[in-house]
C-alpha cells in the first residue's frame, strides 16, 4: 500500500535529516529528495508531500504522524487485548530538535484495566502535555517501569559516530526490556510501538549480551496494548520534565517538534549563548542549525 503526508517545510527539514544517510537524488524537478530503505520508499516532492511506499509504507508513515502529532485514522478493529499483561515500550523527542530522546518500558496486568481506564490513557499519543504532567506520576507510582534518557550532548556524539535514530531506539528499547525483566522477575510477552522491522531491530541489537527480542512488533501499538500506551505516556512525561530543565538552563523557553517557533527560538538562543550550547540541549544534525547564523 502506498500512504502520503502532507507536512511543513520545518517538519520536512526534520524528515531529511532524520534520513541523512538514505537520500537519493532523482531528476525529476517536483521531488525534493528519494529514501530507499530495504522494505520501504519515501519520496519528498516539492508540494510538501510525502509519499510512502512498499511493505514498511504504513508502520514508516504512522512513524512520522506519531513524531509530528498529525491526527491520521487508520483502520483499527476493537482489540480485547488492550490489557493484556505484558511488557509496552514506547519512546518520545525523536522528532523534537530541542530536548532528549526518552524511552521507556512499562509492566501492566490484566488486573490494572480499572486504574489505567480511571486516567483515560487510550489513544496516548493524542493526550495534551498538561494531562499527561498530571497523571504520569500516578502511573509511575503504581505500574513497574524502566526508563532510559540519552541527553542531548550523549545523542550528539553517538550520532557523530555513526549511529542513526534506528539503532539508538533500538539499544535504547532492548536495555528497557531487559532492566525491567530484572525488576519483575517475570517473564510476559513484550511488545514494541514499531519503528523499524523486526530484521533490523535483530540486526541493530546484535551486539548486545543476550538481547530481548520483542514478541509483538506493532505500529501505533499505543492504539492496540495498554502497556506500550502506558510507556509513551512515561516517555513523553520525561521528554516534557527534562525539556523544562533545558528551558530554565538557558533562561528561554524551548518549544516542542520542528517548525517555524523552534527556528525562531534557534536564532534567539544562538545570540544569548552562541553555537555551542546547541550540543547541550538540541539534536544537532537537525537542519535547524543551518538555518541560523552567529
Amino acid at each position: 500500500m502506498n500512504f502520503t503526508l502532507e507536512l511543513t517545510k520545518p517538519q520536512i527539514d526534520a524528515l531529511l535529516d532524520y534520513y541523512t544517510n538514505e537520500q537519493n537524488t532523482s531528476n525529476n524537478p517536483y521531488v525534493i529528495a528519494v529514501v530507499k530503505k530495504p522494505r520501504v520508499t519515501v519520496t519528498v516532492y516539492t508540494t510538501h508531500k510525502v509519499l510512502f511506499q512498499g511493505e514498511d509504507s504504513e508502520f514508516e508513515m504512522l512513524f512520522w504522524s506519531d513524531a509530528f502529532k498529525l491526527d491520521v485514522k487508520i483502520d483499527q478493529k476493537e482489540n480485547s487485548d488492550y490489557f493484556l499483561t505484558s511488557i509496552g515500550s514506547d519512546e518520545s523527542g525523536v522528532g523534537d530538535f530541542f530536548g532528549p530522546l526518552t524511552v521507556a518500558s512499562a509492566y501492566v496486568k490484566e488486573s490494572d484495566q480499572a486504574f489505567l481506564s480511571s486516567l483515560k490513557i487510550n489513544d496516548s499519543k493524542k493526550l495534551t502535555d498538561q494531562h499527561i504532567l498530571t497523571i504520569a506520576p500516578k502511573i509511575i507510582e503504581k505500574i513497574p517501569y524502566s526508563l532510559l534518557v540519552l541527553s542531548n550532548k550523549q545523542y550528539n556524539a553517538l550520532t557523530k559516530k555513526g549511529y542513526n535514530a534506528h539503532k539508538l531506539k533500538a539499544h535504547m528499547h532492548s536495555q528497557t526490556h531487559k532492566h525491567l525483566l530484572q525488576k519483575i522477575q517475570k517473564n510476559p510477552i513484550v511488545i514494541i510501538d514499531q519503528f523499524c522491522n523486526k530484521a533490523l531491530y535483530l540486526k541493530y541489537t546484535n551486539d548486545f549480551d543476550k538481547p530481548v527480542i520483542p514478541d509483538i512488533f506493532k505500529t501505533k501499538a499505543e492504539s492496540y496494548y495498554a502497556s506500550v500506551a502506558v510507556a509513551s505516556i512515561i516517555a513523553r512525561y520525561s521528554y516534557i520534565t527534562h525539556l523544562d530543565k533545558l528551558s530554565k538552563a538557558v533562561g528561554m523557553v524551548l518549544p516542542k517538534g520542528a517548525s517555524s517557533k523552534v527556528d525562531d527560538a534557534a536564532k534567539s538562543l544562538v545570540k544569548s549563548k552562541g553555537k555551542a550550547i546547541f550540543d547541550k540541549v538540541a539534536k544537532t544534525h537537525f537542519k535547524t542549525l543551518d538555518k541560523i547564523s552567529e
